[in-house]
């Protein structure tokens, strides 16, 4: 088996057990066990298909048994559990991901456990203790940098240890969860830690692992809870389908939901979850819209600037600039960024997306440790006499728009400057730590739970750069690529599905324009609030932009009868009746609509169309001569009506249009109809000089000419043309462009 053989295997064996199929999850189970030789696994898996057999028999027999379903349940947790062991085994023999890369040399090295670790960091923080009283300064510097970036190692280590700890052992348990209580260990690093968890339960589930997450949840630091709780609901969603059969799991978790504080975090989660799905599409406005206007902006500036240099008249703002913002759309590209920063949305990933080269980034911990100034990577940046007391320390420490990833990625960058522009932009930069610490407390008095959203969005941040931009990402599954539909897990679900959350939710999706999503939220609101005329909208909204044209058109007409002076329903469903060819229908609504608004350009041009579509062509020409009296003239008014002319037999008129088309931008489709106008008169030679004149103008391909013109003939011929007559045309134009 290949690596990609055995991945689907292990996939479609967990998914025959989770929906019961185990007569045939057990066949392909052997299959696998069988790959890594027989040993003890196949033993086991012997005892749980006799074990299945004797259930089978007795349910089947009728036997009483109150205790059945528990059976049952552990007989499929059990083959979960050998499932998951036996796919390790193979994949920790011959998977070249980063992984089982770490699995394999931890085997390699000597065991070092989780306790020796662990003793080992809190030697250090003794050790630091006494490097501190050091009176020589050169020496105690020195010795404090080793003693930290000891620590450090250790730390990385210890994540490591954790990362590929497999499945625990009550031993592993008791001494993971002595990690995380110790006061020995910072709370940073605790909360790099959670990643650690998050990461080992990505590869390998574990109930243990899980539990210890909501226990997490609970921690006093906000920057563990907030990270136990955003990895905790990540492995909820992922692992949704297999935790019925671990009841522990939802036991604990629904006790942990009893607390509000907790549900509110959840939906909060839930929202910032949502809105990165987003990243994307927000990093490429930012790169092709948003910065390059700031840039062409900043430049207009550094002109004007360098034209007035010998203007000295001492005024302090250029009344030109606010006239170059408003023309250069500066200003609302800006209150758009600002506006997108204040909703949480991740708008620096374009900037610091190219910024994680540096050896910081090589060691997989570094990329969740919260920022930490005292780093020793940093050591030359805070160290130095142009940062000591300046602002930036504050600005990156305490920024709340910054991930932790990015902070560190800036501050690589500073330290690529010369020492005297680190200086400069330090002195820069502080001089707006006061507004932005002002800004901060004006937003935690609105908003109480204000620092502990800002941490959560942070740290899905820093999830979302590492799945994304990490030198061997393809080796892990990358959770941003779930549809993240936390209302529809099991034991997320009831938590995030109150009408408030789903409305917000719901509006979430349709600013993302996650249509199918947004279905599934309208239609469990729908069915609190069936009478409800908007939610029937949109539905009808998402329907049609998912292509399901009939069942938009069902939902519309629904909200019709519960709002009838709608004029955006009247007009989704006369263009729905269009789409399903049915103009006289079409029509009915069109002429509803306009009763509403009678000066509706638009609606007025598609009343013309869906008349042109029946057929009533003179009706459609009444329409089209109130568009242009509603509107300026223009080709948009005048293609219709020259058209129209022609189909009712008034080729004067027709022809004093396209007269007036042809002296504009005429496309191909123009010479077409004025040749068509030509023949219609009688004149089949001039018609075909239009038809030449507009191919060799417009340089069209023949071929596309001539599906254009058969599509045409369907409709003229009545209309002073004869079918016999269409392949001789057809035949001289083709002998008139070879001339």
């Amino acid at each position: 088996m290949t690596v990609n053989e055995a991945t689907k295997l292990y996939e479609r064996i967990i998914g025959q057990l989770v929906h019961s199929n185990l007569r045939e999850a057990f066949v392909n189970l052997s299959y696998l066990i069988q790959q890594n030789g027989f040993g003890l696994a196949y033993d086991q898996l012997s005892e749980l298909e006799s074990n299945y057999r004797f259930l089978l028999k007795f349910r089947l027999e009728g036997v009483p048994d109150p205790n059945q379903e528990k059976v049952y349940a552990d007989l499929r947790r059990r083959a979960l559990d050998l499932t998951d062991e036996a796919w390790h085994l193979w994949m920790s023999m011959r998977s070249p991901q980063l992984y089982y890369d770490k699995v394999r040399a931890a085997r390699i090295e000597e065991e070092v456990t989780a306790e020796t670790l662990l003793a080992a960091i809190k030697q250090t923080g003794e050790d630091l203790a006494l490097a501190e009283v050091i009176e020589r300064e050169d020496l105690r510097r020195e010795k404090i940098l080793a003693l930290n970036k000891q620590r450090e190692r250790l730390v990385q280590q210890l994540f490591n240890s954790l990362w590929v700890s497999g499945n625990w052992t009550e031993e592993d348990l008791v001494a993971y969860k002595r990690v995380f209580s110790d006061l020995g260990l910072f709370d940073y690093e605790k909360a790099t830690l959670v990643s650690a968890l998050l990461l080992a339960l990505m590869h390998w589930f574990d109930e243990e692992k899980i539990l210890l997450l909501i226990d997490l949840c609970q921690h006093p630091e906000p920057e563990v809870s907030q990270r136990a709780l955003v990895a905790l609901v990540l492995m909820l969603f992922l692992y949704d389908e297999r935790l019925d059969v671990y009841p522990a799991i939802g036991l604990k978790w629904a006790a942990l939901m009893e607390v509000e504080g907790q549900r509110l975090a959840l939906e909060r989660i839930f929202y910032q979850l949502i809105r990165s799905k987003d990243t994307d599409k927000v990093t490429k406005r930012m790169q092709e819209e948003i910065l390059p206007e700031m840039t062409r902006f900043g430049s207009a500036i550094q002109d004007k600037l360098k034209q007035d240099e010998g203007d000295d008249n001492g005024e302090d703002f250029n009344p030109e600039w606010k006239s170059m913002m408003d023309n250069a759309g500066f200003s609302a590209k800006m209150q758009e960024f600002s506006d997108m920063q204040m909703e949480g949305i991740d708008v620096y990933m374009s900037t610091f997306s190219g910024q994680k080269f540096y050896p910081f980034f090589q060691e997989i911990s570094n990329w969740f440790l919260p920022f930490q100034p005292s780093h020793t990577a940093l050591a030359d940046l805070f160290s130095s006499p142009g940062m000591k007391g300046s602002g930036i320390l504050d600005m990156v420490l305490k920024s709340g728009f910054l991930c932790s990833s990015d902070k560190y990625s800036f501050c690589f960058n500073i330290l690529q400057l010369p020492s005297n522009y680190r200086s400069t932009m330090a002195a820069n930069l502080g001089a707006d730590t006061e507004v932005y610490e002002e800004f901060k407390k004006s937003e935690a008095a609105m908003n109480p739970a204000y620092n502990l959203e800002q941490t959560s969005n942070r740290y899905i941040q820093d999830l979302y750069r590492f799945f994304n931009l990490h030198g061997r990402r393809r080796d892990f599954k990358n959770l941003f690529f779930m549809q993240l539909d936390l209302h529809q897990a099991h034991l997320l679900g009831p938590y995030v599905s109150n009408e408030s959350c789903l409305r917000r939710m719901g509006q979430l999706y349709f600013k993302q324009k996650r249509y199918s999503g947004a279905l599934g939220v309208l239609d469990r609101l729908l069915q609190k609030h069936p009478s409800d005329a908007e939610l029937h909208q949109k539905r009808g909204f998402c329907l049609q932009q998912l292509d399901r044209r009939k069942e938009a058109l069902e939902a519309y007409l629904q909200a019709e009868l519960i709002a009838s002076d709608s004029l955006w329903t009247l007009k989704r469903i006369a263009a729905c009746y269009r789409l399903e060819k049915e103009p006289e229908k079409a029509l009915d609504y069109y002429q509803k609509a306009i009763k509403l608004a009678p000066d509706d350009l638009v609606l007025t041009f598609n009343a013309g169309h869906a008349l042109v579509e029946a057929g009533r062509y003179a009706e459609a020409l009444q329409q089209y001569f109130k568009a242009e009296v509603l509107s300026e003239e223009s080709l948009k008014t005048w293609r219709p009506i020259a058209w129209c002319s022609l189909l009712c037999g008034k080729y004067e008129q027709a022809d004093k249009y396209y007269r007036k088309i042809l002296n504009h931008k005429p496309a191909i489709e123009d010479y077409l109809n004025a040749g068509h106008l030509e023949w219609c008169k009688g004149q089949p030679l001039k018609a075909i000089e239009v038809y030449k004149k507009g191919i060799r103008a417009s340089h069209t391909p023949f071929p596309e000419f001539l599906e254009l013109f058969q599509n045409d003939m369907k409709i003229l011929v009545g209309h002073g043309i004869t079918a016999e007559d269409i392949p001789f045309v057809r035949d001289e134009l083709f002998y008139a462009l070879e001339e």
